[in-house]
């Protein structure tokens, strides 16, 4: 059972699992976290490498679902995010892309960060983190969407879920307030429908027309779940994790 993360260079793949072990929370639990924290992080500074090559971690998950207390074993792919910021990497390393290519496709479950774009973050909210003067323009933050979505369409028909994340939500929202509100409750019916239509009109709407044009075209008709998520938020931080292992914990 396989859970990869995509997407481009710098936008946070590594840190959210990093993050997601050092938060294990009642919902969901990483065994052996320490270790995995250990191995892709710095321990004295905590800063973390960027990823040269995909990865592979087999990680226990512990899970509080509906039906009980239940553990997955998941194999988490980390990609470079070159793979898909740089156009000449494909062409330098086709062996490496070929590989994370078939990957993806038969990966039972993809999480796609995206980063914020510029129009949408709130300056008084960024921090050396997130320099506002490197994130995209909302054109280009649409077309890079817009390319992810023809890019599902065209390799992932046998990929059972999608999640789509627009990361670091700690720039544009107050991420307490919206993981107080939407902090996972597995008794709660209908709780992943509602969380969605939320995240969707509040946070994709500019971007509607792609997303439904998606869901009417995709012959795979894996229609994404949207979240928001950040590294300062763990109840948000965890939502894709348990949504796509809700799934697979029952299959």
């Amino acid at each position: 059972m396989s859970i990869i993360v995509i997407g481009e260079r710098g936008v946070g793949k590594t840190s959210m699992v990093v993050a997601l072990a050092k938060n294990s929370k009642k919902n969901l639990s990483i065994e052996d976290a320490e270790a995995l924290a250990a191995r892709r992080s710095n321990i004295e500074t905590g800063e973390i490498a960027g990823t040269s090559k995909m990865t592979t971690e087999n990680l226990q998950i512990n899970l509080e679902l509906p039906g009980g207390a239940r553990q997955i074993n998941v194999l988490w792919m980390d990609t470079p995010g070159e793979a898909f910021s740089n156009s000449d990497w494909k062409q330098q390393y086709p062996t490496a892309w070929k590989d994370i290519e078939q990957q993806i496709k038969e990966s039972r479950g993809i999480i796609l960060l995206l980063p914020p774009h510029r129009d949408l973050v709130d300056p008084n909210r960024i921090d050396s983190r997130t320099p506002k003067d490197e994130l995209p323009s909302f054109q280009a933050w649409r077309n890079s969407l817009e390319s992810w979505l023809k890019f599902f369409q065209n390799n992932c028909s046998q990929v059972k879920h999608i999640a789509i994340c627009l990361h670091r939500a700690d720039t544009f929202c107050d991420v307490q307030t919206e993981g107080k509100k939407w902090r996972y409750q597995n008794s709660a019916n209908g709780f992943w429908i509602r969380y969605d239509t939320h995240i969707r009109n509040s946070y994709f709407a500019i971007v509607k027309d792609l997303i439904c044009n998606y869901n009417s075209q995709s012959q795979s008709r894996v229609i994404p779940q949207l979240f928001i998520t950040s590294t300062d938020q763990p109840s948000l931080l965890e939502l894709p994790w348990i949504y796509l292992g809700t799934y697979i914990a029952n299959t």
